[in-house]
């Protein structure tokens, strides 16, 4: 699945702005980039280049001498230039000392590697002897995430120490996503980030579509690739996809115990915490214990995308594919809306920011997450040890102002056996949909504070509101 290119380059600041660093910064970088696959590293590395040129290469899985032979007439094309030599290295060490500042994104690097191990070591060595000396602004990207984690930046790496900037991309917050929904309501924006997440290459379908129903036949349509990525992207990445999506399936089914999800995939339970590492490490789910407790962990799915396949797309999809849209309708909106009370949760909590700034949470966010004990749940507790607390409610559901102290009081009972108490303590009410409340946060008579989320999401959607 490609990005496509007539939807504009959405977000993505914090990136760019340390992208933009390294250029402006004096001397040679070295930057690292590096996500799993649909993650938007290329739209990011060609929005950067346009703003400055230079080269930009993308390693194939050929052999070393063929690869390098592409970088030389790449590097002739972009650059006007013509090296001498035709090694990777060698042609760095020319643009540095010939060309000046100038930008080269290596992109799938790799490839470089399993087709010539040594080119590790080979460049470290130019950095250290070499490139240090010159004003190059090299970018190494790719999405083989465990490979740059160990073969790139750990500590036994030939290149470790000789970055100057790294970044790992991934899935994009709701607040930083809105240009993707941004021609839908609020509610079914929401709606559409429970189906898509914030990966671009799912989000970018939303782009321009100006209802749910709309977006449900663009994501069902015959040939649609949101069909068959899920399985797709296993393939490209796992050893034994099967065993993976017999785990998804399960979570996606309610199975949140580990134990439990292995064993209606089949799966040894001795060995689950193997796959679930794995699938943590392509941001598709999170392993989290109850915050302040070291047992009892659950797996929530990270992608919103993978948890809407898994719930709603892949119980239907043969009523889809034979044509049956019409009667698979009503229950793919049925389960998106089921899904998104559980997503609107994470959006609260990965709007942590945004609730500071306006002043809802005033605690410190030293420890941040869920708690759970005995069949007594709080969505979101955030702690400053010794300090503050602050227990959080959110409820997507509609819910009336005569019905918001009842919450708070349950609220503050639940959190008396906690434990995650501190000398201060606040109480705070996130409601998804509160049209009679106007403005983002208010105090509740002493029981604690309202917020009303769709006032968030317009400050930020008109930019009155800043990350």
């Amino acid at each position: 699945m490609r990005y496509d290119y007539r939807v504009p380059f959405i977000d993505r600041e914090r990136e760019l702005s340390i992208l933009e660093r390294e250029w402006e910064r004096k001397g040679f970088s070295l930057v690292m980039v590096y996500g799993r696959r649909r993650i938007g590293k290329s739209r990011l590395l060609k929005e950067f280049l346009s703003r400055h040129g230079g080269v930009y290469f993308v390693a194939s899985e050929l052999t070393y001498p063929q690869i390098a032979r592409e970088f030389f007439h790449v590097v002739a094309k972009s650059l006007g230039f013509i090296p001498r030599r035709g090694d990777i290295v060698d042609i760095l060490e020319e643009i540095s000392a010939e060309l000046g500042k100038v930008l080269v994104i290596f992109d799938e690097f790799q490839y470089v590697v399993e087709a010539d191990p040594s080119i590790t070591s080979r460049l470290q060595r130019s950095v250290d002897e070499v490139l240090s000396e010159g004003d190059v602004k090299l970018v190494i990207s790719g999405s083989a995430v465990s490979f740059f984690e160990r073969e790139l930046l750990g500590y036994r790496a030939p290149l470790f120490g000789r970055r100057t900037a790294s970044i790992r991309l991934r899935p994009m917050r709701f607040l930083d996503a809105l240009g993707f929904f941004k021609s839908l309501s609020y509610e079914d924006a929401v709606r559409a980030y429970a189906m898509l997440g914030g990966t671009p290459a799912y989000a970018q379908h939303a782009y321009g579509v100006s209802s749910l129903e709309d977006l449900l036949r663009v994501v069902t349509e015959p040939g649609s690739p949101l069909l068959d990525e899920v399985e797709n992207l296993l393939r490209q990445e796992l050893r034994e996809p099967r065993r993976y999506m017999g785990l998804l399936k399960a979570v996606a089914e309610g199975r949140v115990n580990p134990y439990e999800a292995a064993s209606a995939a089949g799966i040894d339970s001795r060995s689950v915490h193997r796959y679930l590492e794995v699938l943590e490490d392509l941001d598709i789910i999170t392993l989290r214990k109850p915050l302040g407790f070291r047992r009892g962990a659950r797996v929530f799915f990270k992608d919103n995308y993978f948890r809407f396949w898994f719930a709603c797309l892949q119980p239907l999809r043969n009523l889809i594919e034979v044509g049956g849209l019409t009667e698979a309708y009503e229950p793919l909106l049925r389960c998106v809306d089921r899904l998104s009370g559980k997503v609107f949760e994470g959006i609260v909590e990965e709007s942590l920011p945004e609730l500071v700034r306006v002043g809802a949470v005033t605690t410190k966010p030293a420890l941040v997450g869920p708690w759970w004990r005995k069949g007594e749940e709080i969505d979101l507790v955030v702690r400053d040890p010794g300090s503050s607390a602050t227990f959080i409610e959110v409820k997507w559901g509609t819910v009336k102002k005569g019905g918001v102290k009842a919450l708070l009081r349950k609220l503050r009972d639940k959190a008396r056996s906690t434990g995650l108490q501190e000398g201060m303590n606040e109480f705070v009410l996130v409601l998804g949909k509160a049209h009679w409340l106007k403005e983002p946060v208010a105090e509740v008579e002493g029981l604690g504070k309202v917020v009303n989320y769709e006032s968030i999401y317009e400050l930020r959607a008109t930019r009155k509101l800043e990350t």
